[in-house]
């Protein structure tokens, strides 16, 4: 008689189960897609980390002075440019003050600015960086009232005091007491352009990763149809 050999249907120990991919090849697999994935989070974080930021003003924002500045400087994080940047000064009533060309060097921009008196200012500012990214924002700043002179009073003459006769002196008029208005200090505005680019890098890494989940239970279909 022949002896009939039935073929086994047992997997060999350490093979994987017929129709499964091993995961070891599914995660050589998915491997670019998450590199791929690294690799636009870091193009599109990196633009929003670059972008230059103001981190002083002379004078300062919200602060009360007791002379009026003869210039307006603003110093950020990174180096700017002159073309395409630009200050103003505008008073309590709107009225645009004077201000001259703007001079740019290193990390700083500088206005001379002349005819301010006492009152509340605000500045407004657009500034271009290195890369050319254009920022702006502004801040207030107010230039205390000058005190009021005091006057004396000058005894008055008369006949009568040519007599020998003396007459009660006139009141001296009282002083005026000066009044300084102090405008609420309020932060420096800033772009929200650093807000919209981690907006973007946020959606753009949700959707890679899914992409990136999608791909892997794909290729463990294909190797299971198999």
């Amino acid at each position: 008689m022949r002896a009939v050999h039935r073929r086994s249907n047992l997997p060999l120990p350490g093979a994987s189960p017929r129709g499964t991919v091993p995961r070891g090849q599914a995660l050589r697999r998915a491997a670019p897609v998450v590199a791929l994935t690294a690799v636009l989070v870091a193009l599109l974080g990196s633009p929003a980390s670059a972008h230059t930021a103001l981190t002083s003003s002379d004078p300062a924002a919200g602060a009360t002075l007791d002379a009026a500045p003869g210039a307006i400087s603003l110093t950020f994080s990174g180096t700017v440019r002159g073309d395409g940047s630009s200050i103003s000064v505008t008073g309590d009533g709107g009225a645009p003050a004077a201000v001259g060309a703007l001079s740019a060097v290193d990390k700083t921009v500088t206005v001379p600015v002349s005819g301010l008196t006492g009152g509340g200012y605000q500045v407004v500012w657009t500034v271009v960086s290195a890369d050319g990214h254009a920022i702006n924002g502004q801040f207030p700043f107010t230039v205390a009232a000058p005190s009021p002179s005091p006057t004396s009073a000058s005894p008055l003459a008369g006949p009568a005091q040519a007599a020998g006769s003396s007459s009660p002196a006139a009141p001296a008029a009282a002083s005026p007491t000066p009044t300084v208005r102090i405008e609420p200090s309020a932060p420096p505005s800033s772009s929200d352009s650093n807000a919209v680019w981690w907006i973007i890098a946020v959606i753009s890494v949700a959707v890679l990763l899914l992409a990136a989940v999608a791909a892997v239970q794909l290729i463990r279909r294909r190797g299971t149809a198999r």
